[in-house]
């Protein structure tokens, strides 16, 4: 939106949305738990990390899964991140980008719970818990799924009007 002259300016509450939500992303793929483990069986005792979940969907052939922990998760990070933060911006195009900073948000959601579900599926073909993708999930499920929608907020938010 715009005032009467057509000024905007940069939009600072939205900014902070996209650095809140690509920080809550990042600090789960680097470290955060995503899975408690029931009954003591992971011997270093702090559950599933990230890296824990590639190694998985790499030992049982998930192909989108893999790819996800790998570099997908990364891609959609960087994607919703810096066109989040141009949609913050005070240009002509800042309305598309709100649109598509949005949108890569969801996707970021989307594709980590179809991820998980896909990993989950796998695990349960192999013999593996009945469980699913919600089941014992712990800080960093929620702050991955959370973080990219955070982002994608802040890109709705845009620049606000001066």
């Amino acid at each position: 939106m715009t005032t009467s002259t057509g000024a905007r300016a940069f939009g600072v509450r939205g900014a902070a949305f996209v650095v809140i939500g690509g920080t809550f992303v990042v600090l789960a793929i680097l470290g955060l738990s995503w899975y408690a483990v029931e009954d003591g069986a992971d011997t270093a005792g702090s559950g599933f990390t990230f890296a824990d979940l590639k190694a998985n969907a790499d030992q049982l052939s998930a192909p989108i899964a893999s790819a996800y922990f790998d570099w997908l998760a990364w891609a959609l990070l960087v994607a919703v991140v810096l066109v989040g933060f141009a949609a913050t911006l005070p240009t002509k195009v800042a309305d598309v980008l709100r649109v598509l900073g949005f949108f890569l948000g969801v996707v970021g959601v989307a594709a980590t719970f179809y991820a998980l579900a896909q990993l989950f599926n796998a695990q349960r073909a192999a013999g593996g818990s009945d469980h699913g993708v919600w089941h014992n999930s712990t800080l960093g499920t929620w702050a991955a799924l959370g973080g990219f929608l955070l982002a994608g907020i802040g890109a709705v938010l845009g620049p606000r009007r001066a």
